[in-house]
């Protein structure tokens, strides 16, 4: 059922333009530590400083109602952004933000080997200097997922349906697909926003590939110049690839750490309607990353998907 359950973490995570630090579906609870390189812009004399950040997730205690399942959780990640702009002065552009989530997750087996996952989750976000705008810096996300274990052993599924979020920059309704098996000695998530192949070597050591696309909408305080042609968000893509190594501390711990290569670093001008300004040269090339994650993986249940009870 930990494959099955950690699918609705990534309609949340692509919907609200959150990075998944989590290695694996798996993981519950954990503490994330990344490190981007930075990079010149294409339009000149603009030079990305280096970008961190940290974020931690803490699922709640559940509350079981019958064969219904409610899942609280709560997150909370801050990252620091910056740039050398010559006409600003050096520290002129430098922010860190604060983002605070809050999210319930309802669980119900339906039939044997297929299971609703539904949920909403609210996002705010803050750099504390900033005046707060409950409409201009809080997200809302809905999703309903069906989830279906293909056999009868635990490890192979495939999940799909729909997130619903407001407000929206693109698409206002995205559609979800995804496909887990973790069976003997391999682990395997193929979908989006996130990438994972691994192959466990014994009961502590897991070494494989891992890839990921994260996108941040972020609503700032801009130069006078940016905000006479209307820019109140910056949207940052990211999308990275790399070797990583995962190691079982024991009673459920897992450290893991990733180096790579962040391929995609484009940045994008919004209004307040979330609609691009369409600015040229906000394209940084690749860079460098690195992360650290300590996570919380509960082991995996040995009973069958249809008597189990979803992880908190």
């Amino acid at each position: 059922m930990a494959p099955v359950l950690g699918c609705w973490t990534v309609a949340l995570v692509l919907a609200v333009g959150g990075r998944a630090v989590a290695q694996t579906q798996a993981d519950r609870l954990y503490l994330g530590i990344g490190v981007s390189g930075g990079g010149s812009l294409e339009a000149g004399d603009v030079h990305v400083k280096e970008r961190r950040s940290l974020e931690l997730r803490v699922p709640l205690p559940p509350l079981v109602l019958g064969r219904t399942y409610l899942l609280p959780s709560v997150g909370y990640e801050t990252r620091w952004v910056g740039a050398d702009v010559p006409v600003a002065g050096e520290d002129a552009v430098e922010r860190r933000f604060h983002r605070i989530q809050l999210g319930l997750t309802l669980v119900r087996p339906v039939v044997p080997r297929w299971m609703l996952v539904a949920g909403v989750t609210g996002s705010t976000r803050t750099d504390f200097r900033s005046s707060f705008d409950l409409a201009l810096d809080t997200s809302w996300v809905a999703f309903a997922l069906a989830s279906h274990q293909l056999g009868d052993t635990p490890g192979f599924a495939v999940t799909f349906g729909v997130v619903a979020l407001w407000p929206f920059d693109r698409l206002p309704v995205i559609p979800i697909l995804n496909v887990t098996y973790n069976r003997g000695p391999y682990v395997v998530e193929v979908g989006l926003p996130r990438l994972t192949l691994l192959r466990k070597l014994g009961d502590t050591v897991e070494l494989g590939l891992v890839g990921a696309l994260d996108m941040q909408v972020l609503r700032t305080r801009f130069e006078p110049e940016l905000r006479a042609v209307g820019a109140s968000y910056l949207r940052e893509t990211q999308v990275r690839v790399g070797p990583t190594v995962n190691v079982h501390l024991g009673r459920d711990l897992w450290l893991s750490s990733s180096v790579g290569l962040s391929l995609i670093n484009d940045y994008a001008l919004l209004d307040r309607q979330r609609d691009s300004l369409d600015i040229p040269g906000l394209d940084m090339g690749p860079a460098p990353y690195g992360r650290v994650v300590l996570g919380w993986r509960p082991g995996r249940p040995r009973a069958k998907a249809q008597g189990s009870r979803p992880a908190p």
